[in-house]
């Protein structure tokens, strides 16, 4: 003991005592004590120092008392294991050579006696612990003074009859047997949810496909929001049952109108349109019978509860949409079957996607044989008359190709032909929501524009004098030629128009009076007052009159 507390004198350092039996401990328990040094200031040197002999100062304070703390060691070896380790042998040695052996089971610790008492046979399992007080050595280095410890573990008999079974072996088996089972079924359940979510992004590109057909990007996110908003004012607002009695409703309402159907047939005419009905009619007929069903938990807010949901509608000033319409389509289907009709209408359409995607102008879809088109939706850009007057030029040619293909393959399409007609100026443009929300525009521009495909010939491209205007002030008067004389629109008088061809010069411009009036004085006097063009296409305008029995102010 003195010579545990001379060591924390000199070193200043926490000590402790060799195995000691204390007196008030009747029968043998090895204890020791702990003395911890205590300081007269809390200034501690940070790196190592040694005298001039090489012993290390440890501290420039001085110790002016100590602590001293009892325990005996078979209460400090019931926390070094955890509960359900048992049978082991712990060998307790000092560096002073003392041994003592203890059994530890969990926190059970039993005194074996004084040396080594492990058996030999467990000598392979052998663990070794070093136990230190904090970091003495890294504050005054490795010395030979001090009285430090080791715990050597063995494992026992009893530790070796407690975890040495045959059960470990039948449990891997087990184990690897249900994480066999449980991966082939984990991977037909991964098969088929690949195969579901493959065909559900199928199904999600296709709907978004069509979804991105119809309308704009920037209307799309708003019918989206829209659509999201009244579908948590309906969950949250109750009206589960409204929605079930307006279906009952519409149940109801359907089955009306197919008894009345079928009261107004005779009972053999009932029976032959049964019979009759090949599995593509059926198709329609269920889409359209899905459509007239629908639910209306889609329908805006405010028309059945009286809350904010403003429209879908925005107003764009600088605007040019296309009116195309196929010249004697209509003798030439009424000599065809629907499969033809609609074999020449997907070809040709689908051809005109790709130029519309290809020339950033958007489709807003298409009324029989007529296409129409717009640019300045939902973009606005600066030449969005020009834009357009080039997707026509590329919508003609593809006219021409698509209908000589056909033709080949014995349709008989190389007499159709397509008429254009563009004009530029305002539109109002929104999603109109209903059972079958759809894109739409408005306004007097669209009229203009339809008059402007009507009164144009087939091979034609048609142009208002406000894009015709527009075209000028982009190219510099190249593809216009003034057209022949006005022409008659109905609800619109007499309009001066103009012909778009991609090689025309400005040498074949003549603005009317009307628009030169809205032009910026310097331009003026650059425009080409000349007459030459007047007879331009004039032939070929009278003999497609002549062939289609087509009058301009009959036929708008």
């Amino acid at each position: 003991m003195l010579r545990a507390l001379d060591d924390m004198l000199e070193y200043q350092v926490p000590t402790l005592t060799a195995i000691l039996q204390l007196v008030q401990d009747s029968e043998t328990r090895p204890s020791s004590i702990l003395f911890f040094p205590v300081f007269d200031n809390f200034e501690r040197r940070e790196e190592k120092v040694f005298d001039d002999v090489g012993m290390p100062i440890v501290n420039e304070t001085n110790v002016v008392g100590s602590i001293s703390i009892v325990f005996s060691w078979d209460t400090l070896l019931q926390r070094i294991l955890p509960n359900y380790i048992k049978g082991m042998i712990c060998v307790l040695q000092s560096s002073i050579g003392q041994e003592y052996s203890y059994s530890v089971s969990g926190n059970d610790v039993t005194f074996l006696g004084e040396g080594d008492k492990h058996d030999s046979k467990y000598d392979e399992y052998k663990q070794v612990v070093e136990a230190t007080l904090g970091n003495t050595e890294e504050q005054i280095g490795q010395v030979d003074y001090l009285i430090t410890y080791t715990l050597v573990m063995y494992p026992s008999q009893t530790f070796e009859n407690e975890y040495v079974t045959n059960r470990a072996a039948i449990y891997t088996a087990g184990v690897v047997l249900i994480f066999l089972c449980t991966s082939a079924l984990f991977l037909l359940y991964d098969y088929l949810v690949e195969d579901r979510q493959q065909k559900t992004a199928l199904f999600a590109r296709q709907s978004a496909n069509i979804v991105d057909s119809m309308f704009p990007a920037g209307f799309r996110e708003r019918l989206y929001k829209s659509h999201q908003n009244n579908t948590n004012n309906i969950n949250s607002g109750g009206t589960a049952s409204r929605r079930s009695s307006d279906e009952g409703t519409v149940k109801s309402s359907n089955k009306t109108n197919g008894e009345k159907r079928g009261r107004s047939q005779s009972p053999s005419r009932r029976l032959s349109t049964a019979v009759g009905k090949n599995r593509v009619t059926l198709q329609i007929d269920k889409f359209m019978k899905g459509v007239r069903s629908a639910p209306k938990d889609h329908i805006p807010t405010d028309c059945y509860n009286g809350k904010d949901d403003k429209p879908i509608a925005d107003l764009f000033l600088d605007t040019s949409i296309m009116f195309a319409d196929i010249v004697g389509f209509t003798n030439w289907s009424t000599k065809r079957s629907p499969n033809d009709v609609f074999r020449l209408l997907e070809r040709l359409f689908w051809e005109f996607d790709e130029l519309a995607a290809l020339h950033n102008v958007f489709k807003l879809g298409t009324i029989g044989d007529c296409y129409i088109a717009v640019t300045g939706i939902p973009d606005p850009i600066e030449d969005h008359a020009s834009v357009l007057t080039q997707f026509a030029f590329a919508a003609r040619d593809k006219v021409r190709e698509v209908c000589a293909q056909l033709d080949a393959e014995g349709l008989d399409t190389r007499q159709l032909d397509m008429r254009f007609g563009i004009h530029s100026g305002a539109i109002t443009a929104g999603v109109l929501r209903g059972t079958k929300s759809r894109f739409e525009l408005f306004g007097d521009t669209i009229n203009t524009a339809s008059r402007m495909e009507s009164t144009s010939i087939g091979g034609k491209i048609q142009v208002s004098a406000e894009t015709a205007e527009l075209i000028r002030l982009d190219r510099g008067g190249k593809w216009l030629v003034k057209r022949d004389g006005m022409v008659t629109a109905k609800g619109k008088g007499l309009l001066q128009t103009y012909w778009v061809e991609p090689d025309v010069t400005d040498s074949r411009v003549s603005f009317s009076d009307e628009v030169i009036d809205h032009l910026p004085s310097d331009n003026v006097n650059s425009l080409d007052e000349s007459k030459s063009s007047e007879r331009y296409y004039q032939h070929e305008y009278e003999r497609q009159e002549e062939k289609e029995g087509f009058f301009a102010d009959e036929n708008v």
